[in-house]
């Protein structure tokens, strides 16, 4: 059997995979010369094709490891190890249609990445002082921009958006205070960065600066628990903690400090969507901004998966670790006798590495977004939940918009590990490398092979949603033609509060884009509503009073609900503000809405409507009763409802001049043939301006309809003028 390399990457929307593995397609080269291929047509139906994509003039000994690919895979990067004497014996190299060209001109493999159009390739490499730094090639001018920050102490791990616009990245800083290493080279850490085209500058988007591991503090904490002699004499000073991470996770677990803040970002690196607005990374720095309003506030003791907003300036913990009582059972099981109860030494028990006090596992080890910005992909061993196997990698998908985690994979042995995970452009397809064989049940252990799996994302809310599915893989937004027009008939408003301080994500978000903000903000909350009801956003409208006034105190909106049954699905959405389980609390920002009803707001009454009219005799007048009753018989289908106030009033016309009821009753009589002008007001939410044009377009003989129907309830000849 060939044995696959621990990289893959999704092409061709899902439909295509480029990976590396043993030369296993009849060409010259030895068996175990690496080369990366494309295969396309693994899913039932489609025809299987195999096409080699790595250079085909391949030296004896070479190999090549780690593709990234545009969506057609007609532009690769990749690294190539060459034996010696090469030099460099390990660089990157770019294909572009047939040909390829080396990148880097010194050893590197810190990471490169394709965007989906091929645009723009994007690479790390050592400048000529010896420090990693990242940059962009443009192919359409050939040209090569460095985009790390100046500060940088060793960028990698670029990874670039569908257009190449902006670009995401780590870099290392170091800190030197002595509470927390004694290394004269400081602690580093590595923070992620995002790069726009255009804006020169990168921007920080995590920042982690004063948030590590601080051994002192932790050696502080423990003489608070155990007592200054008795830790004394089993350490004798905070540096005999060596750098303070194991205390410094148990005490994160314990919820006595908000994070541990020992893992950063530099092992893999973070992942960013396609048009550049979200990106996903790992690390036990307790780094979330916001979280749902029924979300408990969660411990990060162990890399945990965040999600970055830079639209809304928003960080949201996508995996939770819940709190320290899951420990035991999840990590004791699989531990060493040394460390369980009654056996774990004092020592031990004093800088939390019993089994019980420290976090055994791994929410994420590393993770992907789909270019569209809907789905994560990310491995790892389902801490806390004790029905994972603690080092057991799994395969997980978590759907963005309506906040749903899915596993995968369970194979829950630690021996058959799925890992190096990626996802489609769409979220539907993920792949990744295996120990173990789905398709026999065998362990592959020594010969890894990647697998692949495609989800039915569908919509079970409305039956007339293109991606209707009754029972989906991924239960996700209903989706409709572009076409769904809101109907013309039928609004019914809600305002809704949610928490958030308006003012900290105005600060967070890059590139001075905070000129967005409110329409964007109101965008998400519309989109979720819609979501929630399942209906076309299009039958939905959010708008704010004073989007200026949002701060600290959070954000008010109103919601308005175009449809023929508005106020059935205001109530709809009114309900399930009040229930904690239902859709809305699963939405991407109405998650955070204030667990109170939302109230229906006071409608300032619209202008009435004035019928001017004649008849014939001019008494008696047409009654309040009559007259509103027939208007709003007219309104219903402009989105008056049944139930409204409406009052009257009237007077006549003397060629352009209109007479109060009052003046025209001191003529004595009413004159005869004046036109009389109705004066109707509802105090409602409806197309005022629409009704009136439909009554008077002489086309639909609505004014007919409406002096028939005045006529035959007044024992008179009543004919309409105007409406205004």
């Amino acid at each position: 059997m060939k044995k696959a390399r621990v990289d893959v990457t999704i092409t061709d929307d899902g439909n295509c995979f480029v990976y590396t593995s043993e030369n296993i397609f009849a060409t010259p080269l030895l068996f175990s010369d690496w080369r990366t291929w494309k295969t396309c047509g693994v899913f039932d139906g489609q025809t299987l094709t195999n096409t080699l994509v790595s250079d085909p003039v391949q030296e004896g000994g070479t190999d090549y490891s780690f593709p990234q690919a545009s969506n057609d895979a007609s532009v690769v990067c990749l690294f190539r190890s060459r034996p010696s004497p090469n030099v460099p014996r390990r660089d990157i190299i770019m294909g572009a249609d047939g040909i390829y060209t080396p990148l880097t001109s010194v050893d590197t493999d810190r990471g490169c990445d394709v965007s989906y159009d091929g645009s723009t390739v994007v690479y790390a490499e050592e400048d000529s002082d010896g420090v990693l730094q990242t940059y962009l090639y443009d192919r359409q001018s050939s040209t090569k921009t460095k985009i790390s920050d100046a500060a940088t102490k060793r960028a990698k791990w670029p990874r670039t958006s569908a257009h190449g616009t902006r670009t995401v990245f780590v870099s290392q800083k170091a800190a030197t205070d002595p509470t927390l290493t004694s290394s004269s080279s400081g602690l580093k850490y590595d923070e992620a960065w995002i790069y726009q085209r255009g804006t020169g500058e990168p921007e920080q988007i995590a920042n982690l600066a004063g948030q590590q591991c601080n051994r002192t503090y932790m050696y502080e904490l423990m003489v608070k628990d155990h007592g200054l002699a008795a830790v004394a004499a089993e350490f004798s000073s905070p540096s005999k903690l060596g750098n303070g991470g194991t205390p410094c996770q148990y005490y994160a677990a314990k919820g006595v400090t908000s994070g541990a803040g020992t893992i950063s970002l530099g092992d893999n690196g973070a992942s960013i969507s396609g048009d550049g607005r979200f990106v996903v990374y790992g690390a036990n720095y307790d780094l979330s901004t916001i979280r749902g309003t029924h979300e408990a506030k969660s411990t990060v003791s162990a890399r945990n998966l965040f999600l970055f907003d830079a639209t809304l300036g928003l960080t949201w913990q996508i995996t939770k670790e819940g709190n320290q009582s899951q420990l035991e059972d999840y990590c004791c099981p699989t531990a060493s006798g040394s460390v369980q109860r009654g056996t774990c030494s004092l020592r031990n028990e004093m800088k939390g590495f019993c089994c019980w006090q420290r976090p055994c596992g791994h929410p994420t080890v590393d993770q992907r977004i789909s270019s569209d910005g809907k789905s994560i992909v990310f491995w790892g061993d389902g801490f806390p939940d004790a029905t994972h196997v603690n080092q057991d990698w799994d395969i997980f998908h978590y759907h963005i918009p309506t906040s749903t985690l899915t596993t995968i994979t369970r194979t829950s042995n630690k021996n058959f590990d799925e890992a190096y995970a990626e996802i489609s452009s769409g979220g539907d397809v993920v792949a990744w490398t295996s120990d173990y064989d789905f398709a026999s049940g065998e362990s592959i252990t020594s010969t890894n092979q990647i697998f692949t799996s495609r989800l039915a994302l569908g919509c079970s809310n409305n039956q007339d949603a293109l991606n209707y599915d009754p029972s989906p893989d991924v239960e996700v937004c209903c989706e409709f033609a572009e076409s769904s027009a809101p109907p013309a008939t039928g609004r019914s408003i809600v305002t809704l509060e949610l928490h958030g301080d308006a003012d900290k994500m105005l600060s967070a978000i890059p590139f001075n884009g905070s000129s967005g903000f409110c329409s964007n903000y109101m965008a998400a909350v519309r989109a979720d509503v819609a979501c929630s009801l399942g209906l076309p956003p299009t039958h939905v409208e959010v708008t704010a009073d004073a989007c200026a006034s949002w701060g600290r105190e959070g954000i008010e909106v109103d919601v308005c609900i175009l449809s023929d049954d508005a106020a059935t699905l205001s109530a709809a959405l009114v309900a399930q503000v009040s229930d904690p389980a239902s859709r809305i609390w699963s939405g991407y920002i109405t998650k955070t809405l204030r667990a109170a009803h939302p109230k229906t707001p006071p409608v300032d009454p619209l202008e009435a409507l004035q019928l001017i009219i004649t008849q014939s005799p001019p008494e008696p007048l047409v009654s309040e009763a009559v007259m509103c009753a027939v208007i709003i018989d007219f309104s219903l289908d402009f989105g008056v409802t049944s139930e409204v106030v409406c009052t009257l009033d009237f007077g006549l016309t003397t060629g352009r001049r209109r007479l109060s009821q009052a003046a025209g009753l001191a003529k004595g009589r009413m004159l005869q043939g004046a036109a009389i002008v109705y004066t109707v007001t509802i105090v409602d939410t409806f197309a005022a301006a629409p009704l009136a044009a439909w009554i008077n377009d002489p086309a639909n003989q609505a004014g007919l309809v409406l002096s028939s129907e005045l006529s035959s309830k007044t024992n008179s000849t009543i004919n309409i003028v105007s409406v205004e």
